[in-house]
């Protein structure tokens, strides 16, 4: 949903509706806070049309502004969250803050990366996932049994080949021998022997 466009903009909205982020930053500096979290606010919840960046800016200022207060401090860090899972790198040096409302972010910094860590080397029952090197060490299975497949056929052919040179050998060298005796009927030519 859009904002009203009117002859006139509203703090914190240009006239056609998107963020004045300048007037913004500049309340921001001068410390006025309740200014600044109505539009910011506003624009969070009903602009639908905003941009990676918008929502960025947006968050980084709820963020601190909501961290400066005791009461709102869970707000501040679910929009921390928020604005780290949009740029994980980010830092909010440029916002001068102080150090309670820096540790805060750190620390929501840190729980925000180790648990994408954790998300990426574990699955949803806490199983480590195999990590890239194993998975470039160890072939897929069906790879493995295909090379396997591929050349147990030369291993089948030799062995069988080597067992039927076997079996032929041993019944070649213990067949008994049938020698048939010879005998030799001598044929005379002529006349009869004597």
């Amino acid at each position: 949903m859009l904002l009203p466009v009117s002859s006139h903009a509203a703090f914190g909205f240009k006239l056609d509706g998107s963020l004045d982020k300048e007037a913004i930053s500049y309340s921001y500096f001068e410390g006025d806070f309740r200014r600044i979290l109505p539009p910011l606010e506003a624009f969070r919840s009903r602009h639908t049309q905003k941009t990676r960046d918008d929502s960025i800016f947006v968050f980084k200022y709820l963020s601190v502004i909501y961290a400066a207060d005791s009461t709102t401090r869970p707000k501040a860090e679910s929009y921390m969250v928020q604005l780290l899972k949009l740029m994980p790198t980010i830092e909010l040096v440029d916002m001068y803050i102080s150090d309670s409302i820096e540790s805060i972010f750190k620390g929501v910094q840190g729980k925000f990366l180790s648990q994408q860590k954790y998300v990426r080397e574990h699955d949803d029952l806490g199983r480590a996932r195999p990590s890239s090197d194993t998975l470039k060490a160890k072939p897929e299975p069906h790879i493995a049994k295909e090379k396997s497949n591929g050349n147990s056929w030369v291993w089948w052919t030799v062995t069988g080949a080597g067992v039927a040179a076997a079996v032929g050998a041993t019944i070649y060298l213990y067949e008994p021998k049938n020698e048939t005796k010879k005998t030799v009927i001598p044929v005379w030519q002529g006349g009869s022997p004597q």
